[in-house]
């Protein structure tokens, strides 16, 4: 019996099927996150070449039908490159689903390599504010204090730093690392767009920790902001102090346009100084912030960028954080993401920051803020040159709470809180824990 020709078109994609099925179910886990990522992304970049390769020779056929007369033949080559075309897609949205199926943060393990007893390490959907966001939890004890993270941005996830850098806080803490509506894994929850405020997400916030506070039978949590983390984090501590045992502010923000001139002037004189007259004439270009427009993110990103690898980068002291510290190739290796998460993460850097950003330029804490009624601690890098110290600094000299500290983390810049990671853990379990926890 012989096999027919479609019968061989459909061998080799369900073979093709059969191996990805097996790769999820049974090899995945032993090649490890880091590995997996590196396979998965050179079976995409395959498929997605020939995808459009495939693409490319079916318009060439069609456009071959408007010049040639045997018209049959060339609508059956056309309809095999269709079928070749499915098949592609079909392969590539097989690999996207299955590493959204496998995504989750790994289990805490004891010294016998099986989960501790009493951990928690989960991977989440709630729902805030009427639309689903995703919060990662880690802890070795469930019944330690809660620690709830808010990320930079606004539109970006530190998720991935914080997994790789601050795992210590782990053994003290249950860690809640939250992707904020538009950013991440919660990107899909960016519509609508209208609901991107800092209200909604603050409001979103203050429903998290309830949630947290009544799933883990705790009266208060800490709050632990980072850059625009720090924005929404003030707001939060300032309308219900009392849901928290205290506020940590790392690179906190106070007035974002005076900030953004600050570093605009700062890397405009660099460059006059050095003789870089193209950088020097793309600033005068597009001017000094702010920044409004369809995509304010491009001029930020010149700038903000530029800041980065002038003054910032040059100063990064330690090793791992040099070596590993890299948002972008993090993200692409953590297992807590599949394929369609790392498309919402690059999306969300873009869209969710053109609508909020914007939103900052009239903020000032020190007309806003300038009282908080719980234990205030900010954590400065000494050369943080994207959030300059003088103003946070002005900031906490007007600020009155009940306590409030100052904190220069001396070794580094806008990411202190990975850059000297082991200074970051000593702060919080042998000064904030001690003084704050009751």
């Amino acid at each position: 019996m012989h096999t027919t020709q479609s019968q061989k078109w459909l061998a080799w994609p369900l073979s093709v099927l059969v191996l990805i099925a097996a790769y999820f179910l049974f090899l995945r886990s032993l090649f490890g996150a880091a590995l997996a990522a590196q396979i998965e992304l050179i079976a995409l970049g395959w498929l997605a070449v020939l995808v459009a390769g495939t693409l490319l020779v079916g318009l060439f056929t069609l456009v071959e039908l408007v010049f040639v007369q045997n018209r049959a033949a060339r609508l059956k080559k056309l309809g095999g490159q269709m079928l070749f075309l499915l098949i592609l897609v079909v392969l590539l949205a097989s690999i996207v689903l299955g590493s959204q199926w496998m995504a989750h943060t790994p289990a805490i393990s004891g010294a016998d390599g099986k989960p501790l007893p009493g951990s928690i390490a989960s991977l989440e959907k709630v729902k805030l504010g009427g639309v689903d966001q995703w919060l990662i939890i880690r802890g070795q004890d469930v019944n330690k204090p809660i620690l709830l993270f808010l990320s930079g941005g606004p539109g970006a996830s530190e998720a991935a730093r914080v997994l790789r850098f601050n795992s210590e806080l782990e053994k003290h803490f249950v860690v809640v690392i939250w992707e904020q509506r538009g950013c991440g894994k919660s990107y899909p929850s960016i519509n609508p767009k209208s609901d991107l405020t800092v209200d909604q997400y603050v409001a979103d916030l203050l429903e998290l920790t309830d949630i947290l506070r009544e799933r883990f039978d705790e009266q208060k949590i800490y709050l632990v902001g980072h850059s625009w983390g720090t924005i929404i984090g003030v707001r939060a501590a300032q309308q219900r102090p009392d849901l928290f045992h205290a506020y940590i502010g790392t690179s906190q923000m106070v007035d974002a346009l005076e900030t953004d001139l600050m570093i605009y002037d700062l890397v405009l004189e660099h460059s006059r100084k050095t003789g870089d007259a193209d950088f020097v004439k793309t600033l005068e270009t597009q001017g000094p912030p702010p920044y409004f427009g369809k995509s304010p993110i491009q001029p930020y990103a010149t700038l903000f960028g530029r800041e980065y690898q002038l003054f910032e980068a040059p100063n990064i002291q330690d090793e791992s954080y040099r070596r590993d510290g890299d948002i972008l190739e993090l993200m692409l290796k953590q297992p807590e993401y599949g394929w369609l998460d790392r498309l919402y993460y690059l999306l969300g850097l873009m869209n969710t920051f053109n609508v909020v950003y914007p939103q900052l330029q009239e903020m000032d804490f020190r007309v806003d803020a300038v009282r908080l009624d719980l234990p205030v601690y900010l954590v400065l890098g000494r050369h943080d040159l994207n959030n300059p110290s003088p103003i946070p600094e002005a900031y906490f000299n007007l600020l009155e709470a009940p306590k409030k500290e100052l904190i220069f983390f001396e070794n580094s810049g806008h990411g202190m809180l990975w850059e000297e990671a082991d200074l970051f853990q000593r702060l919080m379990v042998d000064t904030v824990l001690p003084e704050t926890y009751r």
